[in-house]
């Protein structure tokens, strides 16, 4: 990445946005059903699920409709977003594996190594300041036979927000963080010990009545503190939203539009030629 994260920065704003989180997590549920249906044609019964960053546990209970009988694990940076995840889960029946949450950091988990058939994370690699570690860890969690499924940011995400800041001062261009393409994310990848790895992109277009809505959104995600920095003071202060919703692109019927691109990857599990684990970096475009 471009620009480095700060793991307790991180926690603290998906801490402090997870009351309030699926209110704003239109694209971040729509992103989870696609990655879900990444399994449709999967051969694949899993007796022991990880969900990495599962905020809320959107995708966790996607997994346990899913997968009935598996025992799920969530796992997320923000103890908080833990409890609202525990909260929403429905009742257990006898005959479903337990699901159970903790708060931990995705580029050390707290597993022994073959801990899991199926180990998956929905958008949360963007968020995290080494996403190669936290593939390697992925991998080190992951049981023989099993497979690994992620989604993560693209470089084309939050490209008009970035060019408007651009066109504002060539300061502000720099102040949304990059994300990788699928290229690198694929090499990354393949540096693994894994087998069958495949990667692919979407990109999803959200309308937004102005630019105070959409960085309201993004703010109730807890995004903005994440992948927005402050060049220069102010960053949201009424002039440059002002000078924002003047230089923001709009369609004939003025709204404006925010791209997201998803990136997914999948890929099984291989046994390690080597001793140790590496990863190449995964370089922001």
């Amino acid at each position: 990445m471009s620009k480095t994260l700060n793991p307790m920065q991180v926690r603290r704003a998906f801490g402090l946005a997870s009351a309030n989180y699926d209110r704003h997590a239109v694209v971040q549920r729509e992103i989870g059903d696609r990655l879900l249906q990444h399994m449709a044609f999967t051969k694949i019964e899993p007796q022991r699920i990880l969900d990495i960053g599962c905020g809320t546990g959107y995708f966790t209970r996607l997994l346990r409709q899913r997968f009935r009988r598996a025992d799920i694990t969530g796992l997320d940076l923000a103890f908080s977003m833990t409890q609202q995840a525990r909260k929403q889960q429905p009742r257990r029946r006898p005959w479903q594996g337990r699901t159970r949450f903790l708060a931990a950091d995705a580029c050390l988990l707290p597993f022994a190594d073959a801990s899991f058939d199926l180990v998956c994370s929905n958008l949360a690699m963007q968020w995290v300041s080494a996403p190669e570690i936290m593939m390697r860890e992925m991998r080190r969690v992951l049981a023989p036979g099993g497979l690994m499924l992620f989604s993560t940011f693209g470089r084309r995400t939050l490209t008009e927000l970035r060019q408007s800041l651009a066109h504002i001062h060539p300061a502000y261009e720099h102040s949304v963080l990059r994300f990788p393409d699928v290229m690198d994310l694929g090499d990354a990848l393949m540096q693994l010990p894994v087998a069958a790895p495949v990667t692919d992109a979407d990109l999803i277009t959200v309308s937004y009545p102005n630019v105070h809505a959409l960085i309201r959104e993004l703010k109730g995600l807890g995004a903005s503190a994440s992948a927005i920095a402050r060049p220069v003071k102010g960053l949201y202060g009424r002039r440059l939203l002002r000078e924002l919703e003047r230089r923001y692109p709009r369609d004939d019927s003025g709204r404006i539009q925010a791209s997201f691109e998803a990136l997914y990857a999948q890929a099984w599990f291989e046994e390690d030629p080597q001793d140790g684990l590496n990863c190449i970096p995964i370089r922001a475009a």
